[in-house]
């Protein structure tokens, strides 16, 4: 495939993701198996985690942390990893396929040349701790009656 043509594909990947969690929840609801109170916490919870995905990116233009280490803040990873981590949460049975496309994806972010497999590693621990922080927070200890049945 050409150099635009996977260029089209990497840029669709976060829209198709933001789609997948909105249709997702609406469907859940629609279906009796999600109140409206579970899905507002599951969009909050998205919502913390863009917010910190953006805000960190915002704050690394201005004290240059990645580049102070020769390396770039992927918000490509950040974005991506933040509506996995939100489609893992709210549709746990599906975590295998979320995990290998954002897996995929970072193959085609390398293989395109966005970013370093350091950038995205760098990104990804750094946004999988605060992640981990905001689910405890607004998920686990917030709402513990809201979680699936499989998550301790």
């Amino acid at each position: 495939m050409s150099y635009e043509t996977l260029d089209t594909i990497a840029d669709s990947y976060i829209p198709v993701l933001l789609v997948l969690f909105v249709a997702g929840l609406a469907f859940k609801i629609y279906q009796s198996r999600t109140n409206f109170r579970t899905a507002i916490t599951h969009i909050g919870f998205l919502s913390g985690l863009l917010v910190m995905s953006y805000g960190l990116m915002f704050f690394d233009n201005a004290m240059q942390l990645w580049p102070a280490l020769g390396l770039d803040y992927s918000t490509h990873t950040a974005v991506a990893l933040s509506l996995v981590f939100a489609l893992c949460v709210s549709f746990p049975s599906q975590w295998k396929v979320f995990v290998i496309s954002i897996l995929l994806y970072a193959l085609l972010m390398l293989h395109q040349r966005y970013h370093s497999i350091l950038d995205i590693i760098s990104t990804s621990v750094v946004i999988g701790f605060f992640s981990f922080l905001l689910f405890n927070v607004v998920v686990k200890k917030r709402k513990p009656e809201l979680l699936p049945n499989n998550v301790p």
